[in-house]
């Protein structure tokens, strides 16, 4: 059986981005399906959040942004 490589750069900003907001989407949804009500000023506060950190960690180093200079 063949191994399923995911081609995920850890080290970049707009992957996490990506997938934080993918995440939250399918938690928003998987909660509206169950019946429970989730308001929009919520979820946008979750993704303010989780965008400020991916930003903080960009601006501290650990993660890198498509403008910065490649070595």
């Amino acid at each position: 059986m063949k191994k399923i490589k995911f081609n995920f750069n850890t080290k970049s900003a707009a992957a996490w981005t990506t997938l934080a907001g993918t995440v939250i989407s399918a938690g928003v949804g998987i909660l509206t399906a169950l019946g429970v009500t989730v308001d929009q000023t919520q979820a946008t506060t979750i993704t303010g959040v989780i965008t400020a950190v991916i930003s903080l960690l960009t601006a501290f180093g650990v993660l890198v942004a498509p403008t910065d200079k490649k070595e």
